[in-house]
């Protein structure tokens, strides 16, 4: 189609409409970058191990269905009466009392217990959908925290790579400088030291950068691979109100709830099991032909004797259980909340420190700088000067750069906070 397009149009037309199809084929194959919203939203697609709870959930939900059904009757057959010695040993017909046997058994648990099978069924099943719930939300703060880390890596490689050119041009300065007698050598020595750390320290941000790159991979495959879009946060943190209230609907702290549930529901199974169940036989036997065949009709009933010995240790146990699973969310509830207080003081301190920036150090940073520009034109400083307030403009920048981090991750640590049961 190229070479049909040359051919056939005036050379400056071919090379217009071929200038056309190669912005566009570029364009087409321009990559988009990835957000952290988008990236969340793939690790929650592709994740295996949410694949595996939400098998474990369906399972959890079949369960249920039989847990309030009869258990299986039971066929049994068999001989009585076989005589064993006499002229009749091992005869199925000449002694009268011989039968061959076949009937049915049946169980019948109380109706109250298989309910409370059932219904605790139902809570192991709602158990396990909180559970996975709050997998999806520590994916999402696992997957944000390696987004942020990779996104404040390169953007702080970036500066300290601006921060080196102006090292660069300080040293070669400063190098003219020594060579004119104007400039100590042990100040070209200070800048080169400088300029091997900064090195270092780029180095050491493209190590991280790669590294959260990795771990990106684990979750996004192939979209780990995109370059990442610009982050853009919420205005300010959740109120300490308005925290609290998240946490207390907190998948975790719901599981842990269910476990109450689940444990109150034991007990209460313990308990009914203090009442006697029974079970229903039916039995047709066969005698020989000289003699009639019979039926028999047998109900048994159990004697839940010795009650102290056999059923209440259980219920004191179970007992026992449900107040340890209340001590637990208890004590999860206090550290989900400990931890979320000290993570949005995190972000709130770099909120304030991230304005404090920008509002004063860096224009007065940016002030300086035009300040020694005027007054090296002006013939009344040194290029020096002028690099000196470059770099400490730079250093701010730097600085702004790890607070930002900072904010960044800490809002990655509260998207786990604020992750509710019914969030999608």
């Amino acid at each position: 189609m190229f070479i049909v397009c040359w051919a056939r149009m005036r050379p400056w037309t071919a090379r217009l409409s071929c200038l056309f199809v190669f912005l566009a084929s570029g364009i087409a194959g321009a990559v988009d970058p990835l957000s952290l919203e988008e990236a969340l939203a793939i690790a929650g697609r592709g994740s295996q191990q949410l694949a595996a709870q939400r098998s474990s959930v369906s399972a959890a939900g079949q369960a249920a269905v039989p847990a309030r059904e009869l258990p299986d009757p039971k066929l049994f057959f068999g001989i009585d009466n076989l005589p064993v010695t006499g002229p009749d040993s091992f005869s199925l017909t000449r002694d009268f009392m011989t039968m061959r046997k076949i009937g049915l058994m049946q169980d019948f648990p109380r109706a109250q217990k298989r309910e409370l099978k059932g219904h605790l069924a139902e809570q192991m099943a709602a158990r396990e959908a909180t559970m996975l719930v709050d997998s999806q939300a520590a994916l999402r703060r696992e997957v944000a925290l390696a987004w942020m880390q990779r996104y404040f890596a390169e953007r702080l490689s970036s500066l300290v790579t601006e921060q080196i050119a102006e090292t660069e041009l300080q040293r070669e300065a400063l190098r003219a400088g020594v060579k004119s007698s104007r400039t100590q050598p042990a100040d070209l020595l200070s800048v080169e030291i400088a300029l091997q750390s900064l090195l270092d320290r780029r180095a050491q941000y493209d190590k991280e950068a790669a590294r959260a790159k990795a771990s990106l991979s684990r979750w996004l495959a192939d979209a780990a691979e995109r370059p990442l879009a610009e982050l853009v946060l919420p205005a300010s943190p959740p109120e300490a109100g308005e925290l609290s209230s998240h946490i207390e609907r907190h998948p975790h702290v719901q599981s842990l709830q269910r476990e109450i549930e689940i444990a109150q529901t034991q007990a209460q199974i313990a308990q009914a099991a203090t009442k006697p169940d029974w079970s229903l036989e039916l039995a047709y036997a066969q005698r020989g032909p000289s003699f009639s065949n019979m039926v028999s009709v047998q109900v048994s009933i159990d004697l839940p004797i010795f009650q102290s010995r056999r059923k209440q240790p259980d219920i004191a146990a179970r007992l026992m259980q449900v107040e340890q699973a209340r001590s637990l969310r208890e004590e999860a509830l206090r550290q989900h909340v400990a931890e979320a207080q000290a993570v949005q003081a995190e972000r709130q301190g770099a909120h304030a420190r991230a304005a404090r920036f920008d509002e004063t150090l860096l224009p007065l940073a940016r002030e300086r700088v035009k300040t020694a520009l005027a007054a090296y034109r002006g013939g009344r400083g040194d290029l020096a000067s002028v690099l000196d307030a470059r770099r400490v403009e730079l250093d701010l920048k730097l600085q702004r750069q790890q607070i930002a981090a900072d904010e960044g991750l800490a809002y990655a640590q509260l998207l786990y906070f604020t992750h509710r049961e019914d969030a999608q």
